[in-house]
């Protein structure tokens, strides 16, 4: 007797197999931590082709992001202080735009301390950097570019810098949720910070 022998139809097998890697990525997406710390890391390992930002004095945060009218800010600081503006498409700019990049290395190497839901008003008492990272975004055969806005707040007196414990790029209200996470400043840190607010 002979028997048919079945072919196998690889074509199909690669469909599911492509179809199951799909689905894994977008379930990892979804539940992926946008944890803010990872996200400057993710930001400050892609190919940055500029950083523009500006930094104050503050007596007050208010970290909440509010949006009106389709545009997303949160500047409702008291006694905010301009101290410095960061043009990232001057080149007389780039030294200050390496300074804000290397605060932010020096942030992610930091000892993380307790988190807080708020920070007391002190008059004077904070340095909030406001700092917008250009990256090259590169999708298949695709150039593209992407944009981080970060706000990092300094304690001048606990020399304790502070970020939000999670990341949204739009406006949410789970933006308004999130807690203030502290990190010890490094001595790198105060240097670069103390020269940018002079």
């Amino acid at each position: 007797m002979y028997s048919k022998r079945k072919r196998i139809n690889y074509g199909r097998i690669l469909l599911l197999l492509l179809i199951l890697v799909v689905l894994i990525v977008l379930v990892f997406k979804f539940f992926k931590k946008n944890d803010y710390i990872g996200v400057v890391e993710e930001a400050l390992n892609s190919k940055i082709t500029q950083i523009s930002g500006s930094v104050n004095s503050v007596s007050d945060v208010d970290y909440s992001v509010y949006s009106n009218d389709g545009i997303r800010y949160s500047n409702q600081h008291e006694n905010i202080i301009q101290l410095n503006i960061i043009d990232g498409t001057k080149t007389e700019d780039k030294e200050k735009s390496n300074d804000v990049k290397r605060l932010f290395d020096n942030l992610i190497k930091s000892n993380a301390k307790s988190k807080v839901k708020d920070l007391p008003l002190k008059e004077n008492g904070y340095y909030w950097i406001d700092a917008n990272f250009t990256v090259e975004d590169r999708k298949l055969f695709i150039k593209d570019e992407n944009e981080y806005n970060f706000d990092l707040y300094y304690d001048i007196e606990e020399k304790t810098v502070y970020v939000k414990e999670k990341y949204f790029n739009e406006f949410s209200k789970k933006n308004n949720k999130t807690e203030l996470q502290g990190y010890e400043a490094t001595d790198e840190f105060v240097r670069i910070i103390e020269g940018l607010t002079k």
